[in-house]
């Protein structure tokens, strides 16, 4: 995004209910790939787009999109709640998520149980309820607003 420094966007949690994770995989990560940068720079950008920040980044590299998200080295912790708290997570594209977009609806809906927020970035954008703060109740505020 012009004008916006996309460093700013990276930050600690502050619970204003727009902290976002931020994901990033790679089925096989090569010497001469671009694309774990291309994936961040994709995420800050859609996380500035929606007035979130990045307070961590869950990346799987050499993870097939086939498996299941919770059971990921990097997300799986954070969807299990065995890390700090955020709002929601946000990819550069739905198969980051998972092999397909079924797949990604799934943890969607999986997320959207626990008010957990999902945000994709361009046309793969998905909105969900904004994630809890520690308390186990979902808070009043959307992060894909």
């Amino acid at each position: 995004m012009r004008g916006t420094d996309l460093k700013a966007i990276e930050r600690p949690c502050g619970g204003c209910g727009k902290c976002l994770l931020g994901v990033r995989r790679l089925s096989r990560v090569k010497l001469a790939t671009s694309s774990p940068e291309r994936q961040r720079e994709n995420v800050l950008t859609a996380a500035a787009s929606v007035g979130a920040h990045i307070i961590g980044w869950a990346d799987d590299w050499e993870v097939s999109g086939a498996t299941d998200p919770v059971t990921r080295p990097s997300l799986g912790p954070w969807l299990r709640d065995e890390k700090g708290p955020y709002d929601g997570l946000i990819a550069a594209a739905v198969d980051r998520l998972g092999r397909n977009v079924v797949d990604c609806l799934n943890t969607g809906s999986k997320m959207r149980a626990h008010a957990v927020g999902l945000v994709g970035d361009g046309e793969d954008r998905i909105r969900c309820p904004a994630r809890r703060q520690g308390t186990g109740r979902p808070t009043a505020r959307n992060a894909a607003r």
